[in-house]
């Protein structure tokens, strides 16, 4: 693995391990950048297949738009297959189909203006590569092509890459040795999060227009007392058939996943992946499993004991069911609870004017973080969620790998 100080280019300090077929850098200091890379022609940086900016990105929009429509092929199928019979309806499948259009179309032009617009910005400064200019910047400018995507998709979206960037953010501080991250912390965060989006979701159960929100679970609306039934829980019949069967159900997904997770690779030999798995690859299933379980629980226990139904035990619901995050401990997962609930609070600010929606606060919050994630792929790899390594893989359809391994071909001819 790479690893410069920032004053100085060592051969010492310069020390590779091959990792994925290629060398791996732990972290690229700006004044290394700049030292190494400013006045190099930006197809040995950023389009070595081809010298010609202009032609090189032929076979750039190419690749970006054929890696595009294979990732969201993926993500889209699995997505549709969860909402069940509802988008086998006419409509509902014209939409899902403008839907993968728009995100095919949205990850193309990302990825294919990433390097032209690089190339744009050096041409701007007096054709000298910049630390900023070579892909956080030119990411950030491209993040406005989000608007392809129907508001509904965009707010997950956003919600996603905020993620990221915080769990980036953590990464660091943790690696710089100002906080630990730690098992039991990351549990506390789970479980406060938790504790909070379950409780929000439950206060705007009855709006018509729910906050688009991506989660493993959506609680069922408070059971008001005029309602005609003695059931004072919020489902009907028995509750430990309620409690026992939505356990089960979640149990079966995240059994799904894993055993999806564990054969894809190896489709070839589907009978030998099934074989290969152990007690270790169920924990995804006993988190889905107890994390409903534990809540449905909780949520029963209260309502028999206080004879009515509210919002407010979905917060004791919510914290005891965190613990469940024991079982398949994720940084991201703490994360994406917490911002989960601060994403349904800022939809209420909305509605309620403190926040003007003339000012795209969504927007500028995705074009940041987009250029942060990008940039933070090639200089802090080793900080970097590997959700990150995977998308540019993917979508650039490996044109993101090939020009980081000449980045690091470069910086290593410039360390000797």
């Amino acid at each position: 693995m790479y690893y410069m100080e920032s004053q100085s280019f060592t051969t010492e300090a310069c020390r590779c391990v091959c990792d994925t077929g290629y060398l791996k850098m732990a972290e690229i200091s700006k004044h290394m950048f700049e030292s190494a890379c400013r006045d190099l022609h930006c197809s040995e940086i950023l389009h070595p297949w081809d010298r010609s900016c202009w032609s090189s990105s032929i076979q750039t929009y190419k690749d970006s738009f054929i890696g595009s429509a294979r990732y969201y092929a993926v993500i889209h199928l699995v997505q549709n297959a969860l909402r069940g019979k509802k988008v086998l309806e006419r409509n509902e499948l014209i939409k899902a189909g403008e839907y993968y259009i728009r995100s095919t179309i949205l990850g193309g032009l990302i990825s294919g203006t990433c390097v032209s617009l690089s190339c744009f910005l050096r041409f701007l400064i007096g054709r000298k590569m910049n630390y900023y200019t070579y892909l956080m910047i030119p990411n950030m400018m491209n993040g406005v092509f989000i608007l392809l995507e129907p508001p509904s998709r965009r707010g997950l979206i956003i919600n996603l890459f905020s993620n990221l960037v915080i769990e980036y953010w953590l990464r660091s501080l943790q690696r710089s040795g100002y906080i630990s991250l730690s098992t039991s912390k990351q549990t506390f965060i789970f479980s406060l999060g938790s504790a909070l989006l379950f409780y929000l979701m439950r206060l705007e159960g009855e709006k018509k227009n729910r906050t688009p929100l991506l989660w493993l679970f959506t609680p069922e609306k408070v059971r008001r007392k005029t309602d005609d039934t003695k059931n004072v829980c919020p489902h009907d019949g028995p509750c430990l058939k309620y409690i026992f069967k939505g356990s089960a159900k979640y149990f079966s997904v995240g059994l799904a996943f894993t055993i999806a997770k564990t054969i894809l690779p190896k489709v070839r030999t589907p009978l030998k992946a099934l074989l290969s798995i152990r007690g270790r690859h169920l924990s995804m299933a006993f988190f889905f499993g107890s994390y409903i379980g534990i809540y449905r629980a909780v949520i029963c226990f209260l309502c028999r004991k206080r004879g009515y139904d509210s919002a407010l035990y979905a917060l004791p619901a919510g914290y005891v069911a965190g613990l469940s995050f024991l079982f398949k401990s994720n940084l991201g997962f703490a994360i994406a609870a917490l911002t989960g609930a601060f994403k349904i609070y800022s939809t209420t600010l909305y509605e309620k004017n403190i926040l003007s929606e003339k000012f795209q606060l969504p927007l500028i919050m995705y074009c940041i973080c987009q250029g942060i994630l990008f940039h933070t792929r090639f200089m802090h790899p080793d900080v970097c969620p590997s959700y990150v390594f995977n998308l540019m893989k993917s979508v650039s359809n490996g044109r993101s790998d090939k020009i980081y391994k000449r980045l690091l071909e470069i910086l290593k001819t410039a360390s000797v």
